[in-house]
């Protein structure tokens, strides 16, 4: 491998380089013999037929394609060694020349990490919130528990309350004509979230079981039903059940309900330990992000836009598995908001700008103080990540590859280098 040109664009490198004929020709007859592993020539057994009639079934310009994308991959970890260079995405490679018996050229254009200025990174002052938690907060966290496990009762003696369960039948007109999303009746409809409006609900409040009533509500212009956006309304409404929570007292019994312990002192005390746990993995993000807040503001770089690509990229896979815990798809929340994915990945373009900028910044304050991944902590990091697979360590380790193992490095890298941000800054606990 020769490289006869090189050029540097800001962040960009584009390098000409060519190949002798013999390692081309040697990367062909390896594709030839993948290929003659599958291949099915009549009267030789699948990898038995000889090289010449394999090669008589084989496109010539495929084989010659595949050949190059082999040669160039075996090449690219060489010219990175050679060149000393440090990418931040795939390369883009175009072939330039290629003839029988010559040598071969190709191109390779790639981003790398930029040059980077660092500011202050060292004494840095920050504030890292208390996990001390309260007795209210300990109560609060029941309360939803308590709330979580209860009990609806009709209601037959008595007035609709807010935070009520109610069964209706509505039926509506605006300016004398009938409003087409009611007459409907409707079930379990709670009283106090304003879901018409809550002008709506505090007139169902006090009804009574059977009851009917007659009311008028006016809508603002910019509500979001346009049938009724800017009109006043004249409901006729019927209760036909009411529904009300019956919470469970918070007692012995109470904690043999909800959970595996036999006392509200013991669930109080587990409450307690988790709530703490919480907070402190809050206090530890929150105080990290302080941390690379600061460092980013003060240093000095020309961020490569093949980052911020692959930071949105993330935040957009981001948003995908988040919505995918609701039952939700990209498409769905597209829709709801009026928006296309053009827009999102708009929208996300500052945070990603950030964060990329957070994460080139820590990696080079990782070479500035000699941090180095042992190959004990790659090989811990991932093991935990096989355990999530159905493969071995070392079978999930193979998978990864040069790029992803890289890609480990460098996230293991960048989490010594906040931890040494953390060790030697101020930190004030609030």
């Amino acid at each position: 491998m020769k490289i006869i040109k090189q050029e540097k664009n800001m962040n960009q490198y584009k390098f000409e380089i060519e190949s002798d004929f013999e390692s081309f020709e040697n990367a062909r007859n390896e594709v030839i013999a993948e290929f003659a592993k599958e291949m099915k020539v009549p009267g030789f057994r699948p990898g038995k037929a000889p090289k010449n009639i394999v090669e008589q079934n084989l496109n010539t310009e495929a084989v010659n394609d595949r050949a190059a994308q082999h040669l160039i991959s075996k090449l690219y970890p060489k010219l990175l060694s050679e060149t000393k260079i440090d990418p931040v995405d795939y390369p883009n490679v175009e072939v330039i020349k290629f003839e029988e018996g010559k040598p071969f050229q190709w191109s390779l254009t790639v981003e790398v990490y930029p040059e980077i200025k660092l500011g202050k990174y060292k004494g840095l002052k920050a504030t890292k919130k208390s996990i001390t938690v309260t007795e209210d907060e300990i109560i609060k966290f029941l309360g939803d528990l308590q709330n979580r496990f209860a009990k609806h009762v009709d209601i037959t003696d008595g007035a609709a309350q807010k935070d009520d369960l109610v069964d209706l039948n509505i039926q509506a007109e605006a300016e004398g004509a009938q409003i087409k999303r009611w007459p409907r009746e409707l079930e379990h409809f709670p009283l106090g979230l304003g879901y018409i409006s809550q002008e709506f609900d505090m007139n169902v409040e006090g009804m009574k079981l059977n009851e009917a009533k007659e009311f008028n509500v006016a809508f603002p212009a910019n509500y979001n039903v346009a049938e009724i956006a800017g009109k006043e309304v004249s409901f006729k409404v019927k209760v036909n059940s009411i529904h009300r929570k019956e919470l469970l007292d918070l007692n012995d019994e109470f904690a043999k309900t909800v959970s595996n312990y036999g006392s509200m002192s013991e669930l109080k005390e587990e409450v307690k330990k988790n709530l703490e746990m919480e907070k402190k993995e809050e206090a530890e993000a929150d105080l990290k992000n302080q941390l690379i807040t600061l460092v980013s503001a003060d240093a000095k770089l020309d961020l490569p836009e093949a980052l911020v690509k692959i930071e949105s990229d993330l935040m957009l896979d981001e948003l995908k598995t988040s919505l995918s815990r609701s039952n939700l798809t990209l498409e769905d929340y597209l829709k709801s908001l009026k928006k296309t994915e053009e827009d999102i990945r708009t929208e996300l373009r500052k945070p990603a700008e950030s964060r990329a900028k957070g994460k080139v910044v820590l990696k080079k304050i990782s070479e500035v103080e000699n941090i180095t991944v042992a190959p004990h902590d790659l090989d811990t990091e991932i093991a935990l990540m096989a355990k999530g697979s159905d493969r071995s360590t070392d079978e999930y380790k193979k998978t990864l590859g040069h790029g992803g193992l890289a890609y480990v490095n460098d996230y293991l890298l960048r989490r010594k280098a906040l931890d040494f941000l953390e060790l030697n800054s101020q930190i004030e606990i609030q």
